[in-house]
């Protein structure tokens, strides 16, 4: 397995050919934009507005500087 980053997802532990595509997908259709959150400029997909990073933190019930 491999492990690949990305700002939308978090990490991805993958060996498959067909993750490995949308992992390079995903990373072709992100954008630079300002994460909501946490403020930092981070790779995401146009129609998310907060990192993993933070998502994860909303999930589990934190403020992650909201």
């Amino acid at each position: 397995m491999t492990l690949y980053y990305d700002d939308n997802f978090g990490e991805y532990d993958i060996d498959d050919p067909e993750d490995i595509e949308f992992y390079y997908q995903c990373q072709e259709k992100s954008v630079e934009k300002k994460c909501a959150c946490c403020g930092r400029i981070v790779r995401i997909l146009p129609q998310y507005d907060k990192c993993d990073n933070c998502a994860r933190i909303l999930e589990a019930g934190g403020d992650p500087y909201c």
